[in-house]
């Protein structure tokens, strides 16, 4: 899937920049602001331009490569623009930062990157 279908398939659901507004506490939209996005009602801003976002991109294979650095018990396996979703409950999405697999164990895991302001 490339960005763009990424994109427009992340409307059918909530995802977890979405969970905050859902329950009322993003500071940057509200719950009625996400339904109506949701419905198609209102668009999305779009924030994919600000330095932060940029960053967060730019930094996310670096990111996820310390990590395979710092715990060798696991490879980093990523997929771009996947979308899972949950099977019980469908309107619930995600794309994942990484995912994990334990050598040691051999099960799969969950890699989930956040960056922030050096200042903050």
């Amino acid at each position: 899937m490339n960005k763009s279908e990424w994109l427009k398939k992340r409307i059918a659901g909530i995802g977890g920049s979405d969970a905050a507004a859902v329950m009322g506490l993003s500071p940057h939209k509200t719950n009625v602001e996400l339904w109506e996005e949701k419905l198609g009602l209102r668009k999305a801003k779009d924030i994919s331009q600000e330095d932060y976002v940029q960053y967060g991109i730019e930094a996310e294979d670096h990111l996820r490569r310390l990590f395979e650095m710092d715990f060798p018990r696991y490879e980093v396996h990523s997929d771009g623009f996947e979308i899972l979703q949950n099977p019980e409950y469908p309107f619930i999405i995600g794309t994942l930062d990484g995912r994990l697999w334990d050598k040691e164990r051999q099960v799969w895991g969950v890699l989930e990157i956040k960056t922030a302001n050096i200042l903050q």
